[in-house]
């Protein structure tokens, strides 16, 4: 009887985390649908905002609440005037000023 208790316990637990997962991970797919995976999937803009997003550089269109891309670029490694600049958001102007600070920055 304690066995089979604990096998309807378990399987429930497995259940239950199975469960939260696939939660979780559709929550994760919905809130990032607006991120491009690549530099060059970035739509041509009226300027873009470079700033601090959990410690990595992120890329958002001008005026727009959400990022649109992530770099890889964690903010520790940079200078730290470049730290301050990024840290209050640094706005460029056409997409070729942005890949261009992006790959000095990522140099």
């Amino acid at each position: 009887m304690k066995r089979t208790v604990k096998f309807v316990c378990l399987g429930v637990l497995v259940v239950t985390a199975i469960v939260m997962a696939s939660t979780a991970l559709a929550q994760i797919t919905a809130t990032n649908e607006h991120l491009v995976t690549h530099l060059a999937d970035i739509d041509e803009h009226e300027g873009y905002l470079v700033t601090d997003l959990e410690g990595y550089l992120a890329v958002y269109y001008k005026g727009r609440g959400h990022p649109v891309y992530i770099t890889a670029i964690p903010l520790a490694t940079l200078r730290s005037v470049d730290r301050a600049d990024v840290e209050r958001g640094i706005v460029v102007e056409t997409r070729r000023e942005l890949i261009e600070l992006l790959e000095d920055f990522g140099s």
